[in-house]
C-alpha cells in the first residue's frame, strides 16, 4: 500500500513522505537520503523491505517530493526543525510503534543533530556513511573540509534542466561517480530529482545547485563526533569501503570514529558512498537484520 502524507513547516513549505509496506506491521522505518538526492531514488535498497516493514520515506525541503522555500532556510538547523516536526506528524498520522531511523548521508547528519537537542524515541538509527566532521587535530579534519569545498565548487555550476529523467540518466551513466551504482538505480535516481516545468516539455532538479552546494558547504559540525558515545540509542554506522581507490572521506572517517568510541560498525565491501544504490540486497540485509520487524 502506498499513501502520500503532507506537512507543513514553521516557514510554510510543505514536505512530503511516501508510506509503503503493511499497515499491520509493529516495525516502522523512517527513512531519508543524502544532499542532492531523493527517496525515490533508493528503489532498489528500500523495496527489498517494504513486505516487512511499514516504510515512511521522507524528502527534505528543496528534495525530490518536498517544495524547496527561501535559499536563506536551506540549512542544517532548519532541517532539524523540519524533521523534529515531521516525527510528531507522523506519528498522528500512522499511530505508535517501534520506529527506526534510516538515513543516508545528509539525513544522518541530521538525524544525530536533532537527537542531540531533543529527546527523540528512536528504537535505533541506522546510519549509512555519515560524513562527519572530525574534530581540531585529527588526520582526517582536513580531508572532509577539502571534499565538502570541492562538492559545494562543483555542484554549484551542476546543469539544473533536462529534457527528460532519461538525459539525466544518460548522464548518470558516463560519470564514474555513478559507475558501481545497479542500472535501474539511475534510473530511479533520474526520475526522483526532476520535476517538470509547467507548461514546457523540459525538466529541472528538485534541488536547485546553489541549495546543494550551501549544504556542504556548512557540513563542519565537529561538536557532534565527541557527542556520538552519548548519544543514548542504538546506535549503527554502515559506511563505504575504505579500501576502494578514491573512496569519498567518510568512509574511512567512519571507520575511525567507531574505532574510537566502539561504536556498532559495518562497511559494505566494494561500496562507495552510494552504497544502497550500489549494494541494494547487502544494504537491505543489515537494515533488517538491526531494524528486526516486531
Amino acid at each position: 500500500m502506498k499513501r502520500l502524507l503532507e506537512f507543513i513547516a514553521d516557514d510554510g513549505v510543505v514536505l512530503r513522505a511516501e508510506v509503503h509496506g503493511p499497515d499491520s506491521s509493529a516495525t516502522r522505518l523512517i527513512m531519508s537520503h543524502g544532499n542532492g538526492l531523493a527517496t525515490a531514488g533508493y528503489t532498489t535498497y528500500w523495496s527489498r523491505l517494504a513486505n516487512d516493514f511499514q516504510i515512511v520515506l521522507l524528502d527534505f525541503r528543496g528534495h525530490g517530493w518536498s517544495d524547496c522555500g527561501d535559499l536563506s532556510h536551506h540549512s542544517w538547523e532548519q532541517f532539524e526543525r523540519d524533521l523534529d516536526m515531521v516525527l510528531v506528524c507522523v506519528e498522528q498520522a500512522l499511530g505508535a510503534r517501534t520506529t527506526f531511523g534510516v538515513f543516508h548521508s545528509l539525513s544522518a547528519i541530521v538525524a544525530l543533530r536533532h537527537v542531540r537537542q531533543c529527546e527523540v524515541n528512536w528504537s535505533g538509527l541506522l546510519l549509512f556513511d555519515p560524513p562527519l566532521m572530525p574534530p581540531d587535530g585529527h588526520p582526517l579534519q582536513q580531508w572532509h573540509l577539502n571534499e565538502m569545498e570541492d562538492l559545494s565548487a562543483r555542484v554549484i555550476r551542476r546543469r539544473e534542466v533536462f529534457s527528460s529523467p532519461i538525459e539525466l540518466a544518460s548522464q548518470f551513466r558516463k560519470s564514474r561517480v555513478f559507475a558501481r551504482w545497479q542500472p535501474e538505480a539511475l534510473d530511479d535516481m533520474a526520475q526522483a530529482l526532476l520535476r517538470r516545468i509547467p507548461r514546457t516539455e523540459t525538466w529541472r532538479l528538485s534541488c536547485p545547485p546553489e541549495f546543494e552546494s550551501r549544504i556542504f558547504a556548512s557540513n563542519a559540525d565537529k561538536s557532534l563526533w565527541s557527542w556520538l558515545p552519548h548519544c543514548g540509542i542504538p546506535l549503527k554506522l554502515v559506511c563505504a569501503d575504505p579500501s576502494v581507490p578514491g573512496v569519498q572521506s567518510s568512509a574511512r572517517i567512519g571507520r575511525a570514529v567507531s574505532t574510537e568510541f566502539g561504536l556498532d560498525y559495518d562497511y559494505v565491501e566494494g561500496a562507495t558512498h552510494f552504497l544502497q544504490m550500489e549494494r541494494p540486497g547487502t544494504c537491505a540485509g543489515i537494515t533488517h537484520e538491526f531494524c528486526k520487524p516486531h
